[in-house]
């Protein structure tokens, strides 16, 4: 099953990941479908990366 990042208004520094089914509910409640990660929060997500040789 797909999972969508959310976010919400009142609290800036909070994401929430939840399955694509749940986002109607989410949205009720005030959370908004984040279309774009900072290029760090993409980093994190990928996981720790191999140097050459390992």
């Amino acid at each position: 099953m797909a999972r969508v990042t959310m976010a919400h208004p009142d609290l800036p520094d909070r994401r929430i990941e939840v399955d694509e089914v749940s986002v109607p509910h989410h949205q009720a409640a005030g959370w908004q479908v984040v279309t774009a990660l900072p290029d760090t929060t993409r980093k994190a997500a990928r996981g720790r990366q191999q140097k050459k040789g390992e």
